[in-house]
């Protein structure tokens, strides 16, 4: 696991605090929808190629889906535009759960999101026993 900065205060929705941009999220469906446009806009801002942006929508989308229907409380996503990578970090209250890629069966229609993050990110993991789930992904 990467070494992580220290902790950092939570700042308001949308904005900087030590080189991460953060959004604070209602536990609700339509969270992944603002995590999505949240992404979008941020990235195309800060210039980061069309893929990249692409790949930090879908990835941020299936981390906080995950983080409403898993886990617990408020949601805050975290993104970080590093020299080469986008790095996205999603965190809920929970405690009880750790996230982790499961077996899926070929018929089931969901739980695809940590398949999905495992093959589009460089790395990604989760701090240990928490449920903050982080994602790097290459600049392209």
């Amino acid at each position: 696991m990467p070494a992580r900065r220290g902790d950092t205060h939570m700042t308001d929705s949308g904005k900087q605090a030590d080189g991460e941009t953060r959004l604070e999220l209602a536990p609700e469906p339509t969270s992944a929808g603002d995590a999505r446009r949240f992404v979008e806009r941020l990235l195309h801002r800060r210039k980061v190629p069309e893929q990249t942006r692409e790949t930090a929508v879908l990835v941020s989308s299936d981390l906080v889906t995950n983080a409403f229907r898993h886990g617990e409380g408020k949601i805050e996503l975290r993104v970080a535009v590093l020299e080469d990578r986008v790095r996205i970090e999603v965190i809920d209250s929970g405690h009880r759960q750790v996230p982790a890629v499961r077996q899926q069966q070929p018929d089931e229609t969901g739980g695809w999101g940590l398949r999905i993050v495992d093959q589009l990110a460089m790395q990604w993991g989760v701090f240990e026993g928490t449920t903050h789930v982080w994602a790097d992904l290459a600049l392209a």
